[in-house]
């Protein structure tokens, strides 16, 4: 008889767990809105990661479905638990800004972004240089909406996870290990 370890490795936790650390790391350095976009990126990457790890361990067609866009698996999940998706309650409207955040930074057009009307061509210079000269939605990308976003993140994974009854720290779970006996030659 033989002993093997083995693991059932969960990527959303890998995700949510270098979200935490990104989380870390930003109360530890200067903000900038460069520090905020990663966090930004991988809040959608661990969200959609968690949909696809419960629709896979509960909606028996999720492999069918799984490269479908993230309001649509929302709403597959949200159906398979037979409950309807309520878009208008706090936790469905802030997956909804991080996508459109994500969406305008992985598909964004340039677009003209028109500043305030000054005196003289140093002011004009001046304010272009500044690192926060941007659209609206770029320009909100601060402090105040990191810390507003992690307990809206969190409040999200354990909204989703209480559709199938799952506990609330089940998005942090990376990989669950146990050891398995392999009997060869009985």
């Amino acid at each position: 008889m033989k002993f093997q370890p083995t693991v059932d490795f969960t990527a959303q936790g890998i995700n949510i767990r270098t979200l935490m650390t990104m989380f870390r790391d930003f109360e530890e350095v200067p903000v900038t809105v460069e520090k905020v976009v990663p966090i930004v990126v991988f809040m959608a990457f661990s969200i959609e990661s968690y949909l696809n790890s419960i629709g896979s361990r509960r909606v028996k067609i999720w492999d069918e479905v799984e490269r479908v866009p993230w309001k649509t698996k929302v709403d597959i999940l949200h159906k398979n638990a037979g409950v309807a998706a309520v878009w208008g309650d706090r936790h469905l409207q802030f997956a909804r800004e991080i996508f459109k955040l994500r969406d305008n930074l992985a598909h964004g057009k340039p677009e003209e972004v028109l500043g305030p009307l000054v005196d003289c061509n140093e002011q004009a210079i001046a304010i272009l240089e500044s690192a926060d000269f941007g659209p609206a939605w770029y320009s909100a990308l601060n402090k105040d909406w990191v810390v507003k976003a992690k307990p809206d993140f969190t409040n999200l994974m354990q909204k989703l996870a209480a559709l199938y009854e799952f506990g609330d720290s089940d998005h942090l779970c990376a990989a669950v290990g146990r050891v398995i006996t392999v009997d060869h030659g009985r």
